[in-house]
């Protein structure tokens, strides 16, 4: 079907359908578009251009598949030898460290220690419209979300296999799903502190995200000892079995271990004399204090966000760099949340604000206080933490008497009263320290104004003064692009196209700035400039996932049919679990007249993701064109059942961005 020139938008054929809801090839777009869209004139005083204004993009994005496969050298030549050569030699710490969280922060669910609470092998709970239930399958574990009606018909039910244990367990846990190289969420996490099972971290505002939360290669670089990223590290994507190393070991804080080995065994012919300090090995403590600081920082600082470097991947990070060299930190203006209760990510920056830390010139590390190779237990903590407090205040003592001190809660404990804790702000159910080590935290409130003050994201640790200028710039634009997404704050999304667009007119060839600029240019239905982006960025990455998606949305939205068919059909060879792309694709097919391929595309996403309700009701427009009546009602049926669980949890999300949109437009100058 071919684009009207004189339409104000595509026609399709389902519009004049007047036996159903609105047509759902319309409902798909609105529900594609960021809610911002609504208030695109405010940003750019612009219309929406129509299809007849565009030129028929035709992109020729190539298969992503061999490319993605070869692997660059730098992930085969590896100098690493693995924490298990280490402990050859250093058996003992080696045991000492085995016993670390940071040791058990990965393992397949086979394999990771059992904390979970799974009575007779099943645990179950209810959340946001749905049912969860967690079961125990021999070496196996399930997570399987269902939805019932309140007759107590069975909707739908989706089981997934989940195969690694995130996390050692001290705060929370969650789970890995392997398909094929590329990782996912399970929406189901323990929670050891409350003993409970719930919806996933960020789960709570976005249920829907369901089984296909994507784990990206900055999650694994964290969460895991050694990945097995391909191509260039940057394309979330990973070797099967996707991790070298499942635990955080030894050679992520001493960096890789292959020289270390050939000199102390005598296969390194060129080494020095191993009496020296040069022993091939990274010992953190004879770092500057940039390098100390960043063996810490590579995982505990990750701030409001990251933004790589040029080129740069986080799997670059070794040992004896500075984070700096592989990625810029950004923080918020403050560490705190609204509430006044620190936020769960912000150690460093709570520890940076501390009288201890600015009155030691400089010499404050977080190994001052944390030893990396082991964590006292519960009945050790106290007179651990406090020989550290003592370190510096042993000459001051505590001025509360003795018996105080000693009483139950404290047992004599400094950091009980000055590292309470908090409830997290950030993920639920548990709680962190406050590592602002105040003299009286009940006696110093936050500033109420400082939690709410409003401003745009800085870099961390001046580090912007020891960048190229153009980087610096390039950085604050992606970080002022990432900000004005999570925020649905449109005067700011106004400052990062600008900002976008400058960083552009330097590197044309940016990915990851065309990539923000197709959004915000989608966003605003400014469609010929997202159009000219969308082709610059698959020139240059012609398998680049957000931009295939995006593309082919606009192709939709446009009328530029066998565009979006190309650009889907590439999409879902590079991610074929994406569920949401399935609708859009089935719309494209169905509006060049291949309704039966359609209906069978849109059950393959009511399948990945049975609680599509724009799908169901396409899916039922398609049978019912096709001559399948009978599919056709059970499939509205089903959405009707669907809709009256889901929708007021769905109304309550929608006004929570409402709200965020009416905020930002109150701080517009």
């Amino acid at each position: 079907m071919t684009v009207s020139g004189s339409s104000a938008r595509p026609h399709n054929q389902f519009d004049s359908d007047s036996g159903g809801p609105r047509s759902p090839l319309r409902w798909f777009l609105l529900g594609g578009l960021c809610l911002a869209s609504l208030f695109a004139a405010i940003v750019y005083g612009i219309a929406s251009r129509t299809a007849s204004e565009l030129k028929s993009p035709e992109p020729s994005p190539k298969s992503p598949v061999s490319s993605i496969s070869e692997s660059k050298a730098r992930w085969q030549a590896s100098e690493f030898v693995g924490s298990q050569t280490c402990a050859e030699c250093h058996s003992e710490i080696a045991d000492l460290y085995s016993e670390h969280p940071m040791a058990r922060t990965l393992a397949s669910v086979a394999d990771a220690t059992p904390i979970e609470i799974v009575t007779d092998k099943l645990a179950e709970f209810e959340a946001q419209g749905c049912q969860y239930r967690v079961e125990r399958i021999g070496d196996r574990m399930v997570h399987t979300e269902s939805m019932t009606s309140p007759s107590g018909n069975l909707i739908y039910e989706q089981s997934v296999d989940v195969q690694y244990a995130v996390g050692s367990g001290m705060n929370a846990r969650t789970y890995l799903i392997d398909r094929g190289g590329i990782l996912f969420e399970s929406p189901v996490t323990w929670y050891t502190e409350k003993k409970r099972w719930d919806l996933s971290p960020g789960y709570h505002d976005n249920p829907r995200q369901r089984f296909n939360r994507r784990i990206t290669d900055g999650c694994i670089q964290c969460h895991s000892g050694r990945p097995a990223p391909i191509g260039t590290g940057t394309s979330d994507r990973f070797e099967s079995p996707p991790f070298h190393e499942l635990g955080i070991g030894c050679e992520r804080c001493h960096g890789p271990g292959k020289r270390h080995v050939e000199m102390m065994s005598g296969d390194d012919p060129g080494s020095s004399d191993a009496s020296s300090l040069d022993m091939r090995i990274v010992n953190p403590t004879r770092l500057d204090r940039r390098g100390e600081d960043s063996v810490c920082y590579q995982c505990h600082m990750g701030g409001k966000g990251r933004i790589l470097r040029k080129g740069k991947s986080y799997h670059d990070f070794q040992p004896g760099m500075a984070t700096e060299e592989i990625w810029t930190v950004f923080v918020a203006p403050t560490p705190f949340a609204e509430d006044g209760s620190p936020r769960f990510t912000s150690h460093v920056e709570q520890m940076q604000a501390s009288a201890c830390f600015r009155g030691d010139s400089d010499q404050m590390r977080c190994t001052t206080c944390h030893d990396p190779h082991q964590v006292p237990g519960a009945d050790e903590a106290a007179a651990w933490y406090r020989a550290k407090c003592n370190n510096c205040h042993a000459d001051r003592g505590c001025s509360l008497p003795i018996a105080e001190r000693e009483a139950a809660p404290a047992f004599d404990s400094c950091i009980h009263c000055h590292m309470p804790k908090f409830g997290s702000s950030d993920i639920p159910h548990t709680s962190g320290s406050d590592h602002r080590i105040l003299k009286n935290p009940l006696g110093s409130p936050v500033d109420a104004d400082q939690a709410n003050q409003h401003s745009v994201w800085s870099i961390f640790d001046g580090s912007d003064q020891r960048m190229p200028e153009w980087e610096v710039a390039r950085a604050r634009a992606l970080a002022l692009s990432d900000q004005a997404m999570e925020e649905s704050d449109l005067p700011l999304m106004k400052q990062a196209v600008a900002a976008l667009e400058a960083v552009l007119v330097y590197d044309p060839d940016d990915v990851d700035v065309l990539s923000k600029l197709c959004f915000f240019y989608c966003d605003t239905r400014n469609y010929t400039q997202a159009v000219a982006a969308f082709e610059a960025a698959l020139r240059i990455d012609p398998y680049h996932e957000m931009s295939l998606k995006n593309y082919g949305m606009v192709a939709l939205q446009t009328g530029s049919f066998e565009t979006g068919r190309r650009c889907f059909e590439s999409y879902l060879k590079v991610n074929e679990w994406d569920g949401t792309m399935y609708g859009p694709y089935a719309a494209i097919l169905a509006n060049s007249g291949n309704l039966q391929k359609a209906a069978e595309v849109a059950e393959r996403g009511l399948l990945l993701d049975p609680t599509q309700k724009k799908l169901y009701a396409l899916a039922a427009q398609l049978y019912r064109r096709i001559g399948d009546r009978d599919k056709s009602q059970r499939l509205r049926e089903k959405l009707e059942e669907i809709s009256r669980l889901l929708d007021p949890w769905d109304q309550k999300r929608i006004q929570r961005k409402q709200q965020l949109l009416r905020d930002s437009l109150q701080r517009t100058p």
